[in-house]
């Protein structure tokens, strides 16, 4: 694609990005520890192989964008639109995540120890093949709320 922006092996650590448009952008082995994007356009974005551990990303529109390999431990994300987005082999133990849609999304091979989900909206999305919604089901009836 024409207009692909590629980053590869980009030393990013503790950047702070406010206001940037990386629609359709490929990070690859790229390090964003504790890197802060705020009010961004990250859609359809490629992001793979990479250190994201503590990063932060908030008001944020990651609409399709795919996550592949990523340490992403302690990292927090806030009002932010995942929806449809492909979330594969990922640490993300000791994550937060708030106010976030994540409707459509498919998350595989996810290390969740430790994170914090709060005012999420889940749709349609799946945890390793697994309905969102039936597993908090599941949840809720395991502890009668």
């Amino acid at each position: 694609m024409a207009d692909e922006k590629v980053l590869n092996g980009e030393n990013l650590k503790r950047a702070v990005l406010e206001d940037v448009d990386m629609e359709c952008a490929v990070f690859s082995g790229s390090n964003l520890f504790c890197a802060a994007v705020t009010n961004s356009t990250l859609d359809e974005m490629r992001i793979e192989e990479s250190s994201m551990e503590n990063a932060q990303f908030r008001n944020m529109a990651m609409r399709g964008t795919s996550f592949q390999s990523l340490d992403m431990h302690g990292a927090a994300f806030a009002n932010a639109n995942l929806t449809g987005a492909e979330v594969k082999h990922l640490d993300m133990s000791g994550a937060k995540l708030e106010h976030l849609s994540m409707a459509d999304s498919v998350f595989e091979s996810i290390g969740f120890s430790g994170t914090q989900f709060n005012k999420c909206i889940w749709g349609n999305a799946t945890i390793d093949g697994i309905p969102v919604r039936d597993l908090l089901s599941a949840y809720k009836e395991l502890h009668n709320n």
